[in-house]
């Protein structure tokens, strides 16, 4: 199998990036990237700005906190589909990380609380593109925006994740509404102007099928407006790779998305950042930016 030059530097260097991403997140509409330095031993917040950095392939688990104090995963485990390894996850948060998706009981066999949390069922906008989806009570808007929403209506409450989970999928199989939409289909809303009409039309059509058909009653949409990215733009993002290298001129954010211009416009999935290592400022030979 052929290896590019530029793969077999970035593989050499992986070891040596000192930044150990933990986590990305939105406080209301200003994002933030928590990383461990490995140089430093200690928590630091990343400026995102400017767009000019190299990330590895590899992820290892992000540890766990315990309140303001976090702790390195004992065995710096690898991980692929969730951020942390079952150890730390077990410690911090839920013992089956499967259930995070797909939920196996209504908390009486793991004793989760996340799992007998309070959940609610939305309708989220993305210009006129909706899906339906579920989250708990206490962060359904901060959800939302971590999604890079246009806006969204609440639909329903129900009593823990299970059945949350029962009734999205109930719906959208009956109203035909998906459950996700694929990045790249998103991203290509950035370059035309939010069609306002058009979403309150499909909103208002999407309040009278569940009230005919499940009773609901449908909250008012609220608009999530107040991301730190100028829209529309000119032309619609491509999606990077996530490893390699990443420079250029930052645009903005918009929910999973940091947006950067360099040739093209691109756009690299910032949650996907989350266990992989990285470091600012680039070296500017052997790897050319990310495509």
């Amino acid at each position: 199998m052929f290896v590019s030059a530029d793969q077999l530097w970035l593989e050499g260097l992986e070891d040596r990036l000192p930044l150990h991403v933990l986590e990305f997140y939105w406080d209301k509409f200003e994002p933030k990237l928590t990383c461990y330095d490995t140089a430093r031993e200690k928590t630091v917040e990343l400026d995102m700005a400017p767009a000019d950095f190299v990330v590895s392939k590899r992820k290892t688990c992000v540890g766990r906190f315990e309140g303001e104090k976090y702790f390195r995963c004992p065995n710096n485990t690898p991980v692929t589909k969730f951020p942390q390894c079952d150890l730390c996850a077990g410690e911090s948060f839920i013992k089956d990380q499967e259930c995070i998706f797909e939920p196996k009981c209504e908390g009486e066999i793991c004793d989760s609380e996340f799992c007998r949390r309070q959940h609610v069922l939305y309708l989220a906008f993305y210009d006129t593109m909706v899906k339906v989806g579920m989250s708990s009570t206490r962060r359904v808007e901060k959800r939302l925006v971590e999604q890079g929403a246009d806006a969204f209506a609440i639909i329903g409450s129900y009593p823990n994740r299970k059945r949350a989970r029962e009734a999205e999928k109930d719906i959208a199989s009956k109203l035909d509404l998906p459950q996700g939409i694929r990045q790249q289909t998103i991203l290509s809303r950035f370059s035309r102007a939010l069609d306002v009409h058009g979403m309150d039309v499909r909103y208002e059509g999407l309040k009278t099928a569940i009230a005919e058909k499940y009773g609901l009653s449908v909250e008012p949409l609220r608009r999530l407006s107040s991301y730190p990215l100028e829209l529309p733009l000119p032309r619609a993002p491509q999606l990077q790779t996530t490893s390699g290298v990443h420079r250029g001129r930052l645009l903005g954010l918009k929910g999973k998305w940091l947006v950067y211009e360099s040739g093209e416009i691109k756009a690299l999935n910032m949650p996907d950042l989350v266990g992989r290592y990285m470091a600012r400022g680039a070296p500017r030979h052997r790897l050319k930016t990310n495509k």
